[in-house]
């Protein structure tokens, strides 16, 4: 059951969009098994079984791949089609249903060279992070706009809410849809501006980047092709968050040239610098910033070249799209004609420093990967087909203690069911078949036949409780002298915060290639760690890493270590079995879910004293949680294979890690410090969430400040600001106040505006959040109606990209803070797929606006996860401002604040606006 968070109420149909008349008439069969469809204007024949869902003929037998599979229960709506003139679930309905029908797939809307208008108006209003969801937006809208059910902003919204959107880019997809219908708003949507300060020099960098030094020589990073194209080997995975385009503005900022002169080669194990994970909001610094030296060091190259072969000196000749020319003359060298002879080498040298106010850099050029993605092209690894390939699927375990009791006869059921083969390894039974249904119905019916035992009864389990009782490893982060004394001295006060096991809840089931040839193992995958899997997979397979290659293809949006990682491992074992053939593994939603590695829940206790003047003097954390890492090492012990299979003893126990004391410190001036965090080992298996602890210490430190402020009798901004020595980071504090209209007060205004502040990681992007809540006093409902985002980011690359990282991580973040939590057994989790875990809908997404304090000159800094944290805090503090109510434990709902209503002190109670 989804619901829209923000209002804190629930429910959703999950049915097709069409007329129930239509459902169920089979025509248009022939006698031999095939049928007939009308797809895209042409008739086809379809050989396959009748109730094979439709979403697999179009996509599998059609090569229709821009229908995507998402969670193929009806409830994403990334596989929508029109059918009739209405939108509708492909996977929803069979071959056979379908046979009568006038069906239009996206490829049947317009093409990369002539969208159709409301593909074009997705592509004008860059409605599109990953991606993966947005043709099944394009084609409900399509469908609303030819009926004339959009007129205006809340048309839009019904006419979306049917469908999920996981990156967070709703308030451009309503953009979008609104200028598809033809209809002017000024309100729907985003609204963002740009603070540019004036250009500063940062200060100057020793020496050359740690990373180049790793790789020092300018050919690692970029080529000459034949053809005159400048080509990045990518040292940076896409994820949906653009960093493919940011790589390539950097590089032609620093070369020179124009964005279409360079292109970008797909990160691949033995050919790409290996810069690990792509993870931490790290891109831009670790791939960006080294790619940029390299792109300085070949413009050099390129023009010592150019200038030898026109036999004039390096500093009369110039890099231009047409070549290397000589100003004032018809002199000129194609780029072509430099990719002839020898390819460009050299080192990167210390004098090949980026121009970090360069020409083109703060351009809001639009992304070039969206044009293929939304007109229906097969741009994700879901939808690479290779010649004469396989399809896996996998039945797992369902819970982490089912052991298998009785054993079907595999031989029988792949007969059965028409598949090539069923193999098992440990708790894990994969079918292998050349029809993707083929497989999915061979899963079933070993669903239908295994036995499966357990060790004891499934009961619910108290996650904050259990936590605070185990053993684990302590991190002291900070321990200043005179904690003691501090505390003895002042006024303290005490506060405990909560957040709970969270799923990524991708759209789309992770999914891999593998091909198996003798020893060598080529793998194709959505992973965030190409080098890392493949020394994993190296080690669990007992092969050489050079024997390994590993492809990166884009995939569904991550927000962290989700199933991919696992895909691929499954990928492999299902293409060992049949050597010689590519295999195509996929998960199903359900395994997604129960399998995943989950976001930690976590538990924190604060305590702060004040002096006489309301200031902070003292600070003591302690906070207990699961590990925040988990990828891909190269240990051999990180996924499913491993723990289900027969190579291991089960999941094992990783420890601390910095994601999980990740932001315990403030970056206020607190007094003395005593800062501890203990990671133990939880009921779930646990991994990387988009922030990791930054989340969940983020929401305690910015709750915590506000009722620091309280007591100290000082409006929150004026606290914080009290509290902050960092220029940058007040100046956004500020610019968020001054925006969103903030009016100082101590204790709840009733007005319900709160704040928050962060720098991620504490060496990242700065972000502060003002956010506005509405309160039915009746109902105890709220709902989040805007929320204004200031960040610093240094010198902004792409101010339109950016700001799209900014929205999505503010909706996702609020999706996350209002309604997501995993309900935790005995045996897992009880939410399985995308209708038992509450995602926001369109009807709850407020107005953003987003402010970009550019800086010229200084490095740019990573901000992919900086609006995620102190979004939830901001919220706590604006339901407290009106309602005079501290909900401390996320997320943050109807029934949690009924909860704390009936727990209030007297003390508490006197605050209370209701």
């Amino acid at each position: 059951m989804r619901s829209p968070p923000a209002s804190g109420t629930s429910g959703r149909a999950r049915v097709p969009n069409i007329p129930s008349t239509t459902i169920g008439r089979h025509v248009a069969t022939n006698g031999s098994g095939s049928s007939v469809l009308t797809v895209n204007g042409e008739q086809v024949t379809v050989t396959a079984a009748e109730t094979t869902p439709l979403i697999y003929v179009l996509r599998n037998d059609l090569g229709l791949k821009g229908v995507r599979t998402g969670c193929v229960i009806g409830e994403c709506g990334s596989c929508t089609v029109i059918a009739d003139g209405h939108s509708l679930r492909s996977c929803q309905i069979s071959l056979g249903d379908a046979a009568g029908m006038d069906l239009v797939t996206p490829e049947g809307l317009g093409t990369p060279d002539a969208p159709h208008p409301v593909q074009e108006a997705f592509l004008s209003e860059q409605a599109g992070q990953c991606g993966y969801c947005i043709n099944g937006m394009i084609m409900a809208v399509a469908a609303a706009v030819d009926a004339g059910t959009i007129a205006g902003e809340e048309d839009a919204r019904k006419a979306l809410e049917e469908l999920i959107c996981r990156c967070g880019t709703h308030t451009r997809i309503v953009k979008a849809a609104l200028r598809a219908a033809g209809v002017e708003t000024e309100d729907a949507g985003a609204h963002g501006s740009v603070e540019r300060l004036p250009g500063a020099e940062a200060d100057a960098q020793a020496g050359l980047p740690e990373i180049v030094d790793r790789y020092p020589r300018m050919e690692q990073w970029l080529r000459l092709t034949q053809e005159g194209y400048v080509e990045v080997d990518s040292p940076k995975v896409e994820l949906g968050q653009g960093i493919s385009g940011a790589l390539r503005q950097i590089a032609a900022t620093q070369l020179g040239l124009p964005m279409d002169l360079v292109t970008l080669a797909p990160t691949t194990t033995g050919r790409s610098v290996d810069l690990g994970h792509t993870a931490g909001s790290n891109s831009v610094e670790h791939g960006g910033i080294p790619l940029a030296y390299a792109a300085v060091a070949f413009r050099r190259a390129l023009l010592e070249r150019g200038a030898a072969l026109l036999d004039a000196p390096a500093s009369q000749v110039e890099l231009t799209a047409a070549g290397v020319v000589r100003p004032g003359t018809d002199a000129a060298v194609s780029l072509a004609q430099l990719a002839t002879g020898e390819p460009l080498t050299g080192a990167i040298t210390a004098a090949d420093v980026p121009d970090w106010t360069a020409a083109g850099l703060g351009a809001p050029l639009p992304r070039a990967d969206l044009v293929r993605k939304l007109t229906g092209a097969g741009v994700y690894l879901h939808d690479l087909e290779l010649p004469g390939m396989l399809h896996a699927r996998a039945l797992l375990p369902p819970s982490y203690d089912a052991q298998v009791a009785t054993e079907p006869d595999l031989q029988q059921i792949a007969t059965a069911v028409g598949a090539r083969r069923i193999l098992r390894d440990g708790r894990i039974f994969l079918v292998v078949a050349e029809r993707e249904d083929v497989a999915i119905r061979g899963v079933n019916r070993l669903r239908d036949a295994v036995r499966w035992s357990y060790d004891g009864p499934d009961e619910p389990v108290d996650v904050l409780s259990l936590l605070r009782t185990l053993d684990g490893d302590d991190h002291q982060t900070r321990l200043d002298d005179g904690i003691g004394e501090a505390f003895a001295a002042g006024r303290t006060h005490k506060a405990t915060y909560s957040k709970p096991y969270e799923a990524h809840a991708p759209m789309s089931p992770s999914a891999s290639i593998g091909m198996a040839d003798g020893d060598r193992l080529r793998i194709w995958t959505h992973s965030q760690s190409p080098y890392p899997l493949r020394a994993e997979l190296a080690v669990l397979f007992e092969r050489d890493e050079d024997a390994v290659v590993v492809v990166h293809v884009e995939g569904p949006g991550a927000y962290g270590m989700n199933g991919a990682d696992d895909a691929a491992a499954l990928a492999a074992l299902a293409a060992f079995a049949v050597p010689g053939e590519p295999v195509r593994f996929q998960h199903s939603m359900d395994d997604e879910f129960g399998w995943d590695p989950y976001g930690s829940a976590m538990v924190a206790d604060l305590e702060a004293s004040l002096d006489e003047n309301g200031r902070i003097v003292g600070y003591r954390h302690r906070s207990w949680t699961d590990t925040h890492y988990a990828r891909p090492d190269g240990n051999g012990d990180r996924l499913l294979v491993q723990w289900l299979g027969e190579r291991g003893p089960g999941r094992p126990r990783f420890g601390g890690h910095e994601g999980g004391w990740r932001n315990t410190v403030p970056l206020y001036d607190v007094g003395a410090r005593d800062i501890v965090t203990r990671h133990v080992r939880g009921p779930l298996r646990t991994g990387s969430l988009r922030s990791l602890g930054s989340y969940m210490h983020v929401f305690e430190i910015e709750s915590f400040m506000d009722e620091l402020a309280e007591l100290a009798g000082q409006d929150p901004v004026a606290f914080r600001l009290a509290h902050l020595d960092d220029e940058r980071g007040r100046h956004v504090l500020e610019v968020a106040a001054q925006t969103a209209g903030w009016e100082p007060h101590v204790g709840p205004s009733g007005r319900g505006q709160g704040v928050a502040f962060a720098r991620y990681k504490d060496v990242k992007g700065y972000a502060a959040q003002v956010v506005d809540v509405r309160v039915d006093p009746e109902s105890g409902t709220f709902t989040v109606t805007r929320v204004v985002v200031v960040c610093d980011a240094g010198t902004v690359i792409n101010p339109d990209g950016l700001r799209n990282q900014l929205e999505g991580a503010t909706i996702q973040s609020l999706s996350r803070c209002l309604g997501e939590s995993l309900t935790v057994t005995t045996r897992g989790v009880k939410e399985r797929n995308l209708s038992d875990y509450p995602l926001i809908g369109f009807s709850g997404i407020p107005r953003l606006e987003v402010v970009l304090v550019d800086r010229p000159g200084y490095p740019p800094l990573g901000t992919g996860e900086s609006a995620t944290p102190p979004l939830a805090a901001a919220v706590a503090n604006a339901i407290d401002d009106a309602l005079g109510v501290r909900l401390r434990n996320l997320p943050l709902t109807a029934a949690s604040l009924e909860r704390r209503l009936l727990e209030l002190s007297e003390a508490e109670m006197a605050r209370v606006r209701l």
